[in-house]
């Protein structure tokens, strides 16, 4: 086997010209790297800046979708407590109406019978009022302070979505 050896043999004339031309090359070289590494570093921060204003319009999406759907909800939330009061006023209202005939009887039936039997006349009508199932004046009461309550309860709910939409 056989093997080449190189000899490395210095050059007897330096041409100036072919070596400015090779530390020219390399200088173009280097400034080529340098130039693509500040690039590279601009493009990091470019791209890490993209990913943040993404996040932050997806963020800002997310709140928008949440505040419409708060919206949404309360809106629905505004038509069930309406119903609500509206259907408890008609209850109301409808249970003192019952009341009202139902004392107008008994005061016409007192009336009658004459002012001798009031101690039994009251014990008949708290009998009746029992067996119809009307609510007494104590039960009436207790009605009337929990539907104040429950608007109470609504306009601090009512008042507490205008502050935090405010």
């Amino acid at each position: 086997m056989k093997a080449d050896v190189m000899k490395l043999e210095a050059p007897a004339t330096i041409d100036a010209r072919e070596l400015q031309a090779q530390v020219g090359e390399r200088v173009r070289r280097a400034r080529d790297v340098g130039r693509k590494a500040a690039l590279v570093y601009v493009g990091f921060w470019g791209c890490a800046y993209d990913r943040a204003a993404g996040l932050a319009q997806r963020g800002e999406k997310l709140w928008n979708d949440a505040v419409a759907r708060g919206e949404r909800m309360e809106a629905a939330l505004d038509k069930r407590l309406a119903r609500f009061s509206r259907r408890a006023s008609k209850q109301a209202t409808a249970l003192q109406n019952q009341v009202g005939a139902n004392i107008e009887q008994v005061t016409r039936t007192v009336s009658d019978k004459g002012e001798g039997f009031e101690a039994q006349l009251e014990k008949q009508v708290e009998r009746v009022l029992v067996n119809l199932g009307i609510p007494t004046r104590d039960r009436l009461e207790r009605l009337n302070q929990e539907i104040d309550r429950l608007n109470a309860k609504l306009d601090e709910e009512l008042a507490r979505q205008e502050t935090v939409h405010a």
